[in-house]
């Protein structure tokens, strides 16, 4: 079971970054994008967007659960090597500016 929520959980980081890298696209090189590769990302998302405007409060409630669905229990680091804002080689937080020291 934990291997098919590993997957799943993979698939859902492609899928964000896939609709990410087409937004981003889309922005940058206008509508030929959306031409040439026949889908129109930013439109796709302006529709989602107005069809959860258009259902009043339930589209709201309906909008926060899907960012919730997506956000949760989301690794903090992937492995990557990467570090969070905030967070020094170490591991600990950086030290404060203001000449206090660090805290482990």
């Amino acid at each position: 079971m934990t291997e098919v929520r590993r997957w799943l959980s993979g698939m859902l980081e492609l899928a964000l970054w896939l609709v990410g890298m087409l937004t981003l696209l889309q922005v940058l090189f206008g509508d030929g994008y959306a031409q040439f590769f026949g889908m129109d990302v930013v439109g796709n998302i302006g529709a989602l967007a107005a069809k959860f405007g258009n259902a009043g409060l339930v589209g709201i409630i309906a909008a926060g659960l899907v960012a919730y669905l997506i956000v949760r229990n989301r690794p903090s680091d992937t492995g990557s090597g990467a570090m969070s804002a905030g967070q020094s080689p170490q591991g600990g937080t950086p030290p404060s500016s203001h000449g206090g020291t660090p805290t482990p």
